[in-house]
């Protein structure tokens, strides 16, 4: 199980390429895909595999660079798609949905395979 203190982010671990790193996410269970993480780390993932349309909570869409990689959650490892889009590490439902995750009342979130 994995707890976090840091309410309403997860600590993670994702390898895209080459590169591996460590970051704290935003449990967004209004996002659909997999992991977003801010443009400012583009340049160090490498080549994206291609260019996707996203339609943002506002209605508004455009293209963002996207990769294939790999997150682990505590001891839960999958393979996912990483957007590089805006400033902020966002961990979506493609992820959370193959989780039990409890948000206990702004304290902590719990999560488990």
């Amino acid at each position: 199980m994995l707890i976090s203190h840091r309410y309403p982010y997860l600590p993670f671990r994702c390898r895209v390429r080459e590169r591996s790193f460590y970051a704290w996410a935003y449990v967004d269970t209004g996002f659909d895909g997999s992991l977003i993480v801010p443009e400012s780390e583009a340049s160090r993932l490498g080549v994206p595999l291609k260019l996707t349309l996203v339609e943002l909570g506002d209605g508004s869409r455009l293209l963002a660079p996207e990769c294939e990689g790999l997150i682990q959650l505590g001891e839960a490892e999958m393979p996912i798609l990483v957007l590089c889009l805006g400033n902020e590490y966002l961990l979506g439902r493609e992820v959370i949905d193959k989780l039990r995750i409890c948000f206990h009342r702004g304290e902590r979130v719990e999560a488990e395979l």
